[in-house]
């Protein structure tokens, strides 16, 4: 019995050892990926992030187009870019790695038929950027047809 109390406070101390040890070394790893991930991060700086068509008649298609720069130190990589709505359409350089320094442009199409009035539309770009993805804008005052 003597034997079992000596052994079961040991077996307990080599446990607790063995767990921080596997602690250690899964903060370790979790860790190491991390900074993979986030050493393929950049940054990325649009000279504006609100385009306002003013006036506009229901029915016009208008463009709009947003110039960036990779503002970061790893290429740039715009995975995907989608519009609040089917009525706003993004072309943009999909996986097209840019270089830091370098510049491209987003281009938005609005379709104003249908959407009489106030008009605001948001377009969610997602990239290698610490927050995953960017918000630009659109809004249009959108003069309705006389029916």
């Amino acid at each position: 019995m003597k034997i079992f109390k000596c052994i079961s406070p040991l077996f307990v101390f080599l446990l607790f050892i063995s767990c921080d040890e596997f602690k250690l070394n899964k903060n370790h790893s979790d860790n190491k990926v991390k900074n993979q991930v986030e050493s393929n991060l950049t940054e990325i700086a649009f000279d504006n992030i609100l385009h306002d068509f003013g006036e506009i008649k229901e029915g016009d298609i208008v463009e709009a187009v947003f110039e960036f720069t990779n503002t970061g130190k790893n290429d740039l990589l715009i995975s995907h870019a989608v519009g609040s709505c089917g009525c706003t359409i993004p072309s943009y350089p999909r996986n097209i790695p840019i270089k830091p320094g370098e510049s491209g442009e987003i281009e938005i199409n609005f379709d104003s038929s249908n959407m009489p009035n106030l008009q605001s539309k948001l377009i969610k770009v997602f990239a290698n950027v610490p927050s995953g993805s960017v918000f630009l804008r659109i809004q249009a005052l959108v003069e309705p047809k006389n029916n």
